[in-house]
């Protein structure tokens, strides 16, 4: 077994994952750091721990690979608070920190507190690296954990303040669990009976709406739940996270449903007498503070995540497994007897009386501009996979209600609770995608 120092050993997981850019506050794993100079990887210092924070979401939600961040101890609760948004959008970001020595602690140290605990709400997975010889297997949890399930960001507190526990050297044996590199790592499939089941209640109801949710971009099943849409004709809401899942042009499509939403959405799963939740946590912002639909609508829930699946909505059936897999089941069940046409001609007034009530502003010439102008003339200039950054409030609401995504690829990326997200998090998404 090779001995090494715990600092090129990161370096070497870091590379063996694929990890294309690490985000980083100067002071943290310096010769982690050095070691990655010739192997391609790119190091990006950021002015502020959040900013790396907010970078590494940017790439891992671009990517869907685990996007790294790094900080000395003194910066741990900056990254901490850092990592809100990833958490609130089930990215896959690692966070690296240092942490106090043992000799240092309840002492006054300079520039210390105990930051451990503020990563215990942002992170679904917290560990403390006390010993060189743990950086192995807490390494590949930490991968692990960013990407099973609901996948979301992990946090590695190493010992010292610059993370000197990573300075000795130890046979360190790296192995790279090849299915942790990206997001699913695992596309579990659903019961066979309780699919057929769900195809046969959606076949039956007479309003049936789908709401995709951010699960469903994290699958990549968005191919998936157009092709089950118009297998069964039911229109298709999303949230503001699956925004492109199924184009704005699309007959079924009637936009964003939740509070930063079209009105055509809203109405549209408030009339429905039946609703497929795919990939959501349905959660306030999805329901409009779970007013959309109300409490008592019948209810199908998917979701990789046990424990989300009739969270807020008790469920008539359960589809527990990844999106994608489980729709192509049910695809494969077949169905389509029934076309909704009622139900379809009612979404379509809806639909229309959104783009009749906008339509004078969205065509306006006024200056200063309309946001609802400056919104049709994004529309217009995104190309095919285009991909739109945008932070919180106000911008968050105009791209989702009012940006149409019309050709194929086009996503939106936006944060939830951290203003000045935007920036930072648009330039980590460009170092996953320089292409585009």
């Amino acid at each position: 077994m090779p001995k090494m120092t715990g600092m090129q050993f990161v370096a070497e997981a870091i590379r063996g994952y694929g990890v294309t850019h690490v985000f980083y506050v100067p002071q943290m794993l310096l010769d982690t750091l050095v070691a990655m100079e010739g192997w391609g990887i790119k190091r990006v210092m950021t002015h502020g721990e959040k900013a790396a924070a907010y970078m590494a979401d940017g790439y891992a939600r671009a990517s869907r690979k685990p996007g790294i961040c790094f900080a000395q101890h003194v910066g741990g609760s900056n990254l901490a608070a850092g990592l809100k948004d990833a958490y609130l959008a089930c990215s896959p970001v690692i966070a690296m920190t240092g942490g106090p020595a043992p000799l240092a602690r309840h002492r006054h140290a300079y520039q210390e507190i105990e930051d451990y605990t503020q990563f215990e709400h942002t992170t679904k997975f917290n560990a403390h690296v006390d010993s060189v010889d743990r950086l192995p297997d807490l390494i590949r949890q930490a991968f692990r954990e960013a990407t099973t399930g609901c996948p979301g960001p992990v946090h590695l507190e190493m010992r010292g303040h610059h993370a000197e526990v990573a300075h000795a050297e130890a046979e360190l044996k790296l192995i790279v669990e090849e299915r942790y590199k990206q997001v699913p790592p695992f596309r579990p499939s659903g019961d066979p009976a309780q699919v057929a089941a769900a195809v046969k209640l959606l076949e039956e109801a007479e309003r049936p709406i789908i709401v995709a949710g951010g699960g469903v971009a994290w699958s990549q099943a968005q191919a998936e739940v157009v092709k089950l849409a118009e297998q069964l004709s039911i229109p298709v809401a999303t949230s503001l996270n699956a925004k492109g899942a199924i184009l704005d042009t699309h007959a079924l499509s009637v936009g964003v449903v939740g509070t930063y939403s079209r009105t055509s959405a809203n109405k549209s799963v408030g009339e429905a007498d039946l609703v497929f939740f795919i990939g959501s946590h349905t959660g306030g912002q999805v329901t409009a503070r779970w007013q959309v639909p109300k409490v008592g609508t019948r209810v199908i829930h998917l979701d990789i995540d046990a424990a989300e699946i009739g969270r807020n909505y008790p469920t008539e059936l359960a589809l527990l497994g990844d999106a994608k897999t489980v729709l192509q089941q049910m695809i494969a069940v077949g169905g389509g007897k029934n076309k909704h046409a009622a139900w379809l001609g009612r979404v379509n007034e809806l639909k229309k009386e959104f783009r009749d009530a906008v339509a004078a502003n969205v065509n306006s010439d006024d200056v200063p501009m309309r946001p609802e102008r400056v919104c049709r003339e994004i529309t217009e200039a995104l190309p095919e996979n285009g991909v739109i950054v945008c932070d919180t409030g106000h911008s968050g609401i105009w791209s989702g209600t009012m940006i149409d995504f019309t050709k194929p690829g086009q996503r939106l990326i936006r944060c939830a609770g951290s203003l000045g997200w935007g920036f930072p998090g648009a330039l980590g998404v460009k170092c996953a995608l320089p292409d585009q």
